[in-house]
């Protein structure tokens, strides 16, 4: 005959198992696990399970293993000891014969070493959750649109001076200390006819764009960069990157006037005669 599954509901859900429910009453009783008032705590336990208060049918078994546990506890706890000691097993295990709660206690105590880490590692996985970390690379993120940049017809200078102020009042130039601002008067052309010498001097091959910055100040080669720039403007010279060592090469664009002779030729034989 099959039991109706209400009937199996004795456990609480606020409880992961007996062993939990146990160390619930005796907290509540406030007194030390190693100290357990083992006919208290069962008449409690055991009072929880007549109140039926509803669990898993599966758990519902360790509930009344616990309940037979307890049972056989108090029950042996209540034997005069010269009755105990004619067993000659429970006279030979002194521990066993002497506080049947041992094994009990040791379960409690190991239980809650578990609990006790438990809560320990979800704090930390709380705290973790609350951290952000800057993520290494191209973001993912939708592009920010920029605002669109103002003309200088539309600047005034009183507000670039109410910008400055704004940026003076929130920064302390006294701990920056004395800065220089060193004045270079060479003009730009100058650095474009050394860069076009010097790759005449290669014969053809192409320049780095590093290996022109070697031995220039910081302000010449801002005015090399600069010169660079320019050059590929006006069409003297390319610029393109080696896929292999992503290095930026700087060659002549040397125009050819054999080709550009010969189209000039065939254009002034193409015209009719007057």
């Amino acid at each position: 005959m099959n039991m109706p599954q209400e009937q199996f509901r004795i456990s609480i859900d606020a409880f992961d198992g007996p062993l939990d429910l146990l160390l619930y009453l005796v907290r509540r009783a406030e007194v030390d696990i190693h100290d357990i008032p083992i006919a208290q705590i069962t008449d409690e336990y055991l009072q929880v399970l007549r109140d039926g208060v509803s669990v898993d049918v599966e758990m519902a078994g360790e509930f009344l293993v616990m309940a037979a546990t307890l049972i056989e506890i108090k029950s042996r706890a209540l034997v005069p000891p010269e009755q105990v000691a004619e067993d000659d097993e429970l006279h030979e295990s002194e521990d066993l014969g002497a506080d049947p709660r041992g094994d009990l206690i040791r379960q409690l105590l190991a239980f809650q070493r578990f609990r006790t880490a438990s809560e320990q590692l979800e704090l930390k996985r709380n705290s973790f959750a609350l951290q952000f970390y800057c993520s290494i690379g191209v973001s993912q993120s939708p592009t920010v649109e920029e605002e669109p940049s103002l003309e200088l017809d539309d600047v005034h200078i009183l507000d670039l001076s109410d910008a400055y102020e704004h940026i003076a009042s929130a920064i302390d130039f006294t701990r920056l200390g004395e800065h220089h601002i060193a004045f270079d008067d060479i003009p730009i052309e100058f650095c474009q006819e050394d860069l076009i010498d010097r790759l005449h001097r290669c014969n053809g091959s192409a320049l780095t764009l590093h290996s022109t910055f070697e031995g220039l100040t910081l302000a010449e080669r801002v005015g090399m960069f600069l010169a660079t720039l320019e050059l590929v403007r006006i069409r003297k010279v390319t610029v393109q990157q080696d896929e292999q060592s992503d290095a930026i090469l700087i060659s002549l664009l040397v125009e050819d006037e054999t080709v550009t002779g010969d189209e000039s030729n065939s254009e002034a034989r193409s015209l009719p005669e007057a």
